[in-house]
């Protein structure tokens, strides 16, 4: 069958939401699927007007996975050195954020945040940001690399787009949802 259209968890589209609701709260495989409830709660809490922007998250040539192997080699290293957020110009405009800056990126949930360089493109649109997934060893703006064991810690470090982003998964593959949400972004 065609699959049924179903709004995401922090959709911002929250008149979509009530002719296409996530699937029902459900218990899958032992696990709790609670998408309903958190769904609901972001459209009367007012989530998409707190966290306006589209956060995306991807791939980047220079680095596969986590990128805890490709981020230890040197010379693929030194191609990325630095976890950033792309915004639009309109967007890093409208909130005082300039190229090559430091910049707060707060999810919607749990008051997650991440501290990153901005680069201030139109490969976005506006509205839009996205982030790669290839970073860890930061979290909420602070260099955990003292915490690796000697010798171990990569060459580049940056914050885990994974931690701002959000709860969902696929009921169906049991999949877990961290390649989209709302965010917001401010100036560090």
């Amino acid at each position: 069958p065609v699959p049924t259209h179903r709004e995401p968890i922090y959709s911002p589209r929250v008149d979509l939401v009530a002719k296409y609701p996530t699937y029902p709260d459900a218990t899958q495989f032992r696990l709790p699927n609670i998408g309903f409830s958190v769904q609901q709660a972001a459209v009367e809490k007012g989530i998409a007007k707190m966290f306006p922007l589209i956060l995306t998250s991807g791939r980047l040539v220079e680095y596969e996975g986590g990128g805890e192997e490709t981020r230890s080699n040197r010379w693929l290293a030194e191609l990325q050195q630095e976890m950033f957020v792309e915004i639009n110009p309109a967007d890093a405009s409208e909130r005082g954020i300039g190229d090559g800056t430091w910049v707060w990126v707060n999810g919607a949930e749990n008051n997650a945040k991440a501290r990153v360089k901005a680069l201030v493109t139109e490969r976005v649109g506006r509205g839009v940001a996205f982030m790669p997934f290839h970073f860890g060893g930061w979290f909420q703006g602070k260099d955990l690399r003292a915490h690796y064991p000697q010798g171990t810690d990569p060459y580049v470090l940056g914050e885990s787009v994974n931690s701002i982003t959000t709860y969902g998964y696929d009921p169906v593959t049991g999949m877990q949802e961290p390649k989209c949400t709302l965010c917001q972004i401010v100036a560090a």
